[in-house]
């Protein structure tokens, strides 16, 4: 790849949708939802105030929570604003920065995506996992490039069953320091939970205040009433470039990887995807 074509300019997303500090929650969210994102840069008078995630929505809106019902309250969601849950400062990226120095800077601060500024520091694009998924179709698209998954994935992840309740698979994710869980039963892989999954279906860090009991019995349910099944694969001869385009295709942010007996062997992320752009030094 050359240094011009290695460009953050030459792979970001230039059409980036952004919100004020004075939208509502439930706003963010709708937009989100609407155009399968992630993350919205947070915008005030031309300049970037923040970013504000699908994640940190989660944390915010119980509206969000598909298990129970009960948490609709009378709070006024409708007039909480993404200024409450925005980062801010949001961590950017130059536009003329090295892609592979956006990749580490995404490694190392565990984010999707990075807003883009040029050197008036305006906002002029977001790179996305998305978009470096593009990058690893392109530019390992020939044979002399190419490289099988076993090579990159994370072998023998951390497993659940199905019986698992959601609030031992939050600790296991935040011991583990990992966003995706296979869920395996009776040796065969037949599900697997995100973390996304689970604060979308954990209410307790959102209330507290007279609904502990109703709160622990929401997190006391067992995965298999969230977990995605069945679960897209890759195989260990697959190349990083069909689980990539995968990634892509589906908005998947992980795929377990089957070895030839059809038993888990590892799981590929979008966080070794960014591991192999560094070390490719594009």
């Amino acid at each position: 790849m050359s240094m011009k074509r290695g460009l953050v300019a030459n792979w970001m997303t230039r059409e980036v949708i952004t919100v004020s500090p004075e939208t509502t929650l439930h706003s963010a969210r709708r937009i989100m939802d609407m155009k399968r994102i992630r993350a919205l840069p947070v915008v005030r008078e031309g300049h970037l105030a923040g970013i504000v995630t699908r994640r940190g929505l989660l944390r915010a809106d119980p509206s969000s929570i598909p298990l129970a019902e009960a948490w609709e309250k009378q709070y006024p969601l409708d007039q909480e604003t993404v200024e409450r849950v925005m980062t801010s400062p949001a961590i950017s990226i130059a536009q003329d920065a090295q892609i592979g120095k956006a990749a580490r800077v995404m490694l190392e601060n565990k984010i999707a995506a990075l807003p883009v500024l040029d050197d008036a520091r305006n906002l002029v694009g977001i790179l996305t996992s998305s978009d470096l998924f593009r990058l690893v179709i392109e530019e390992m698209s020939d044979d002399a490039q190419r490289a099988p998954v076993k090579s990159w994935m994370t072998p023998d992840p951390e497993t659940i069953t199905p019986d698992t309740t959601l609030l031992e698979a939050h600790r296991l994710m935040g011991v583990k320091r990992i966003r995706a869980l296979p869920v395996i039963d009776a040796g065969a892989l037949v599900g697997i939970v995100t973390r996304t999954d689970l604060m979308g279906a954990d209410p307790s860090r959102l209330y507290t205040r007279g609904e502990q009991e109703q709160s622990r019995e929401v997190v006391q349910q067992p995965v298999r009433l969230i977990m995605t099944a069945p679960v897209r694969t890759v195989r260990e001869d697959d190349t990083m470039t069909e689980a990539a385009q995968l990634m892509l295709t589906h908005k998947f942010h992980s795929l377990p990887v089957l070895n030839a007996q059809g038993r888990l062997a590892g799981i590929v992320t979008e966080t070794d995807i960014f591991h192999m752009i560094v070390h490719k030094g594009w």
